[in-house]
């Protein structure tokens, strides 16, 4: 199954029950017209969702500003609620985070699979376009748990899962030993971006290259001296019990 039908999967138990009528869903078979409307919909109402904030763009000035009439416009999404959450489902599906790691069972080399992992990551946070949504969801979600349901489950938590499929493949080759998989997923990731994201998110100076990937090796190095198997951290409660065994011979 692909990443984008894993998305949509996890996304349709987030769609609310249509009152009025269902929007629809374009698909293949539909007329092109209907999907290029479609898309000038959705492109209108990113622009002014984050020019002017959600709940001061009316659905007047989106039919406007994509060149539609209003019918046109109801056609296609039931109420704004409707197309922010439609908008924010598009946005995942053709801009969010990229897949941060995949098994091809080969042998893993553990430093640079985490920092492929890391980049990857943080990439999709340092982009323009992802942080002004990432403003435009964190301004609605307390609002639209809907909203907050599909980020979640399309970024946070899809991130956090193949992390934790990749540490279970590398404690399946006896790299490291974790006893909680999905703790260390959370902690590799929130060692990894540090302050950068809330300060960028908050429209502070981006970090710069050096300072990211300053992070970055920090962040590894921490990691794997908690977790790595051939760590020095590893490697010390084996040497304190010969330290000991050392001198309980001396004694005798």
């Amino acid at each position: 199954m692909s990443s984008r039908e894993e998305l949509q999967n996890m996304t349709a138990a987030a769609q609310k029950p249509q009152t009025r009528r269902a929007s629809p869903r374009i698909d293949v078979g539909e007329p092109t017209r209907a999907k290029a409307k479609h898309r000038q919909i959705l492109d209108a109402a990113r622009e002014l969702f984050l020019e002017s904030g959600f709940d001061t763009t009316s659905m007047d000035a989106i039919a406007r500003q994509a060149g539609v009439s209003k019918a046109t416009l109801y056609v296609h999404f039931d109420d704004k609620d409707d197309l922010l959450l439609a908008l924010v489902i598009d946005e995942c599906h053709r801009f969010g985070p990229k897949t941060l790691w995949q098994d091809n069972g080969e042998p893993i080399d553990l430093r640079k699979a985490l920092r492929t992992i890391a980049r990857t990551f943080l990439e999709g946070f340092l982009d323009q376009r992802g942080l002004a949504m990432h403003r435009l969801i964190m301004s609605c979600a307390s609002r639209y748990p809907r909203v907050a349901d599909v980020f979640m489950k399309a970024g946070p938590e899809r991130c956090d899962a193949e992390v934790g499929a990749f540490l279970r493949a590398a404690q399946a080759q006896q790299l490291v030993k974790i006893p909680d998989i999905k703790l260390a997923a959370t902690q590799f990731l929130s060692l990894i971006q540090g302050k950068e994201i809330l300060k960028w998110a908050l429209s502070m100076s981006a970090p710069s290259e050096a300072q990211h990937r300053a992070l970055i090796e920090g962040g590894i190095n921490v990691f794997l001296a908690a977790y790595e198997r051939n760590s020095a951290a590893a490697r010390q409660p084996e040497k304190q019990r010969r330290a000991r065994s050392a001198k309980a011979r001396a004694r005798r």
